[in-house]
């Protein structure tokens, strides 16, 4: 098969390239950039001219850009996507009709979303494990007790737009937003907007959406302005309360830190070992190899779906504590495999047990690097892909 892919700066991009040569495909990288993703006349041209004249079998992307999908339906070409985001607020877009668009989707609630609306080749397809032998097979010591890689999302919308909001408004704010501290696994903050709440929101802020966007308040609102909030508040409150834990006892008669690696600014967590950002392909993998704990919080606006990090701690082999996502449950056994929280009492409990029991954490670790490894790697993953769409077109 013929494919050229559009790179841009995903995380996976470079497994899933690999993927798909490996599964036989004869590949072309499209590296030139839209000015926006939504509509670019030039951009739509130039790609459908190299769609004629390259003779391509599909054009692929990871997630869904607009832009492309036109490209594909004014050539005939089908356009194929894997979305590693979720909710992709470009999917709101008129474009995604397209007869010629085939789109996989990590998250099971965006496929369940997009086919009520009648999008004919939509498909649930989870995220995967990137290959990352290369740089563990020099690195395998453990330097690190507990590490979360990430970041707090210091600079979100919220904080910029709250100041300027109602009183009324940024207690309602407030309140949903601790509610959804209190909720494991699940989303609450669209169905906190109500309609009347949303109608104020659109009277005191200026959105401005693309003409082909069919994206309602509710849906931006919750997504780029309380998501990230949230997930800013979780994370800082879990990961200071985790820190003054650690550094409150002792495991296996040893004092345990807590290492973070991000960009973002700390200073509010005192007892947390504060490292740089960490370079995904070079650093990334050994930290999470390196680790007896890796810590995972999804950001809200995932719903149901398993985000990239999780699989890519296991397929590192790395032992993983993380918040709860439904779709974990279809594809691994709490305390065979994973381990999951609740809350962060429970995350406290079960970092210091898993701490204090090594043939037991690490007997886990191995479960899951097993199971990644027979059914869960990008390869496999682009190999059930493109059975489908050899079936479709």
């Amino acid at each position: 098969m013929k494919v050229l892919v559009y790179k841009w700066n995903s995380y996976n991009q470079e497994d899933v390239i690999n993927a798909l040569s490996e599964n036989g495909c004869s590949i072309t990288l499209l590296t030139l950039q839209p000015c926006n993703i939504e509509e670019d006349e030039e951009f739509t041209y130039t790609v459908s001219g190299k769609l004629k004249a390259g003779g391509y079998d599909i054009l692929f992307s990871i997630n869904f850009f607009p832009v492309l999908a036109t490209a594909c339906h004014k050539t005939g070409t089908p356009y194929v996507c894997w979305n590693c985001d979720s909710p992709l607020l470009a999917m709101y877009n008129n474009a995604v009709f397209y007869d010629t668009n085939f789109i996989f989707t990590f998250d099971r609630s965006n496929y369940e979303e997009f086919k009520s609306l009648g999008i004919k080749h939509i498909y649930h397809l989870p995220l995967a494990a990137g290959n990352f032998n290369n740089i563990l097979k020099h690195n395998t010591s453990s330097a690190y007790d507990v590490s979360f890689i990430g970041s707090l999302y210091e600079k979100n919308s919220f904080d910029n737009i709250s100041s300027k909001l109602p009183d009324y408004l940024c207690g309602y704010f407030d309140g949903a937003l601790y509610a959804q501290l209190q909720v494991s696994g699940g989303n609450i903050i669209e169905k906190l907007l109500t309609p009347g709440i949303c109608r104020q929101i659109e009277e005191i802020t200026d959105y401005r959406q693309s003409q082909g966007s069919f994206a309602d308040i509710r849906t931006l609102f919750s997504t780029t302005v309380l998501g990230f909030k949230a997930a800013s508040m979780q994370r800082n409150l879990c990961l200071n309360r985790l820190s003054v834990y650690l550094n409150k006892n002792l495991f296996n008669n040893r004092k345990c830190f807590l290492h973070l690696f991000t960009g973002s600014d700390t200073g509010g967590l005192l007892l947390v070992k504060r490292h740089g950002k960490a370079d995904y392909h070079k650093e990334m993998p050994v930290i999470f190899a390196g680790s007896l704990i890796n810590l995972n919080m999804t950001i809200p606006n995932i719903k149901t779906g398993i985000p990239l990090r999780v699989w890519d701690i296991l397929g590192c082999g790395g032992f993983l504590i993380t918040d709860l996502r439904i779709e974990l449950m279809d594809y691994f056994t709490p305390g065979k495999d994973i381990v999951i929280f609740e809350d962060i009492e429970e995350l406290e409990d079960k970092t210091g047990f898993y701490l204090s029991h090594d043939s037991l954490r690490a007997k886990i670790a191995q479960n899951a690097y097993n199971k990644i490894q027979s059914g869960h790697t990008c390869q496999k993953r682009i190999e059930t892909l493109l059975k489908i769409i050899s079936k479709e077109l």
